[in-house]
């Protein structure tokens, strides 16, 4: 009976064992396939846990979802950015409210291409700002999208050759939107001035400028600059934009443009005709201009000779346009070498000026109560949450021209303007103490303008630029006068005695020469304390010249 419990314990040892369930907590702890045989029956240890299958289902779950977060985040900064954006540049160049979303949105990109910063090449894109205007134009012109009310002036349009349909008639178009359509051709006009001789390669939709095309009309082309697309092959160019005059000639014909738009219209395509060295075309434009400047008025002869673009003298009541368009036309005989054309016409513009009234003491009372109100912190700082939030209202309509200006400081500016053409064509008439006596006036002139408290930015601007144009015409006199001078003396031959008489104004000029540099470097030191005074960099009293 002793040797039965020994038996069946050798007979446990040798029989197989049995089939267990594989439990979690029954597997080894390993995290390598481990393969065992146990009585001929292989067995496969676990490689993934249930602990460790919960872990990784959770890792895979947080990587989804933070995954997820941050492209929404992303794509949330974009739309942030591209909305910021967009606000700046409708601050910058606001649009019409009326106008559709796209619409709004190529008017401002185009009008923010034309700033050389833009991109950050220092480089406008022309060819792309024009491609923007043009397809703001065709939505304008639809009446499908943001043309409604818009009216061909005759049935089927009037055509002219060479330049395609004229002008429509926006009368019906609130001032906004007749404003924003101006805009929109002008900025158009000048795209197609920038472009003009330039290309486009239909294969791959590229402008390129005209010297570069591969082709028989082009036998030594040009090398494309560094980094650019290969040139293109004269069969497959096109012109890359409209001629100019397409879009200057529509404004001149649209109904509903005041005649200030019309005038500077006239100016600019003329200043382009100039440019291109047609100085009888260039004329015409500048007389249709002053035809338009004459249109408000029943009886133009009273006030101007048409046929000569001299103000009368007893005339009375000269509004801005006829300022502007005749003192326009008397640069253009100016730079074409007309003196007999364009001095008579500088010095009744300048007798017109001179004979404008000064302004009322309401708008003077109105303008001082504006810039002396008091406002406190609380005030300034609502203000600008305001305008964070409320978009600033459509610029208001600027004056017509038809009315006569007051002279103002910034109108006595432009007399200054007037004046240092005037000492100019003197000058080059051999008239040299007559040219330089006009010359320091209008330098004078210009000083006390840009010194004024009362001048607005846009009249300082202009005391700056003829500030800056009479010096150099001022410096430019003398030097010539210093050469002459020194000449003059080293042609001057000793007597028999061996003595010769200097004359009595020997060192005239240099000394003139000196005065007028110690003035430019006045200037350059007040234009520097005026910039570092804007950026907060210093502090200074009232810019005044010594």
């Amino acid at each position: 009976m002793s040797s039965m419990p020994s038996l069946r314990f050798l007979l446990h040892l040798v029989a197989p064992p049995t089939l267990r369930p594989q439990l979690p907590f029954l597997t080894p702890p390993s995290g390598q396939i481990v393969l065992s045989q146990r009585g001929g029956q292989w067995q496969l240890s676990r490689f993934i846990t249930t602990e460790r299958k919960r872990y990784v289902k959770d890792q895979v779950w947080l990587a989804g979802k933070y995954t997820l977060y941050g492209w929404s985040g992303i794509l949330l900064l974009l739309l942030m950015a591209f909305g910021i954006q967009n606000e700046r540049l409708e601050r910058q160049n606001p649009s019409p409210r009326e106008w559709t979303w796209f619409s709004r949105m190529n008017y401002r990109n185009a009008r923010g291409q034309e700033d050389p910063d833009f991109n950050g090449t220092g480089l406008v894109d022309w060819a792309s700002a024009g491609n923007m205007y043009r397809k703001l134009i065709a939505r304008l012109e639809d009446s499908t999208k943001d043309g409604a009310g818009l009216a061909e002036q005759a049935e089927g349009g009037i055509l002219v050759p060479g330049v395609g349909k004229t002008g429509l008639d926006a009368e019906s178009k609130s001032y906004a939107w007749r404003r924003g359509y101006y805009e929109a051709l002008m900025g158009a006009a000048r795209a197609a001035e920038h472009l003009d001789g330039w290309v486009k390669d239909e294969t791959r939709n590229i402008a390129f400028p005209g010297d570069v095309v591969i082709g028989p009309d082009n036998p030594y082309p040009k090398p494309v600059p560094f980094g650019a697309k290969a040139a293109p092959l004269q069969e497959n160019c096109s012109p890359a934009f409209e001629a100019p005059e397409t879009y200057y000639m529509k404004i001149l014909t649209t109904k509903g443009f005041s005649t200030k738009d019309r005038i500077r219209a006239a100016l600019a395509y003329a200043d382009y005709l100039e440019f291109k060295n047609l100085p009888d075309s260039a004329e015409e434009m500048y007389r249709w201009g002053l035809d338009l400047a004459c249109s408000p008025f029943t009886d133009p002869s009273l006030l101007v000779d048409l046929d000569t673009g001299v103000i009368k003298p007893d005339a009375a009541n000269v509004s801005s346009n006829i300022l502007l368009t005749t003192t326009s036309l008397a640069i253009h005989h100016a730079r074409f070498s007309n003196i007999s054309g364009a001095l008579p016409i500088f010095l009744s513009v300048l007798r017109a000026r001179r004979s404008l009234s000064p302004p009322p003491q309401s708008i003077l009372k109105f303008k001082e109560s504006k810039t002396e109100q008091p406002s406190s912190n609380f005030s300034i700082l609502m203000s600008l949450v305001r305008s964070l939030i409320v978009p600033p209202p459509y610029p208001p309509s600027p004056p017509s021209g038809n009315d006569p200006p007051f002279r103002t400081s910034a109108e006595i500016c432009e007399e200054a303007g007037v004046m240092t053409y005037i000492g100019e064509i003197l000058f080059a008439t051999s008239s040299y103490n007559d040219g330089l006596s006009w010359t320091r006036e209008a330098v004078d002139v210009a000083e006390a303008g840009f010194a004024n408290s009362t001048t607005n930015i846009e009249g300082r601007a202009r005391c700056q630029e003829c500030l800056d144009v009479g010096l150099e015409n001022w410096r430019k006199m003398v030097g010539k006068l210093v050469k002459d001078e020194k000449r003059q003396h080293e042609n001057v031959r000793p007597s028999w005695f061996g003595w010769s008489e200097k004359p009595d104004d020997e060192g005239k000029w240099q000394q003139e020469e000196k005065v007028v540099e110690d003035r430019m470097k006045r200037m350059r030191e007040v234009l520097n304390q005026q910039r570092m005074a804007k950026s907060g960099a210093g502090k200074g009293g009232t810019l005044l010249f010594g």
